[in-house]
């Protein structure tokens, strides 16, 4: 049984139930495996995602957290990333959240993260 979920916007799983489209703010979906989704929902990560900005003109799907009340990338959560870690998208593209598109390696971000 799946857990109710809140969310301001649209929530569709494929037909064959192992990929979810979460719908952003902006009305773009991005793409997540359904392990990982299921995981976030029972961590109590919100589904209201949203694009957010790192000021050089890359966006990146974002999420409050609720234990920390910052505002961190869905991806590098998915990943597990911490600090002195990196996520890239293989594709390019930053809507697909499957594992299959992400890596993580050392590196320093871009970005730091507050928490």
């Amino acid at each position: 049984m799946h857990n109710p979920i809140e969310t301001k916007r649209p929530i569709r799983f494929s037909k064959d139930g192992l990929t979810v489209y979460v719908t952003l703010s902006c009305g773009s979906s991005v793409t997540i495996d359904r392990d990982d989704f299921d995981r976030l929902v029972t961590e109590g990560l919100s589904m209201n995602w949203f694009l957010s900005g790192n000021g050089n003109g890359r966006y990146y799907v974002s999420v409050r957290h609720p234990h920390f009340g910052n505002t961190v990338p869905v991806a590098r959560h998915i990943m597990s990333a911490g600090r002195g870690q990196v996520v890239q998208y293989r594709s390019g593209d930053r809507l697909d959240l499957r594992k299959s598109n992400l890596t993580r390696s050392k590196g320093a971000a871009r970005r730091s993260l507050r928490g």
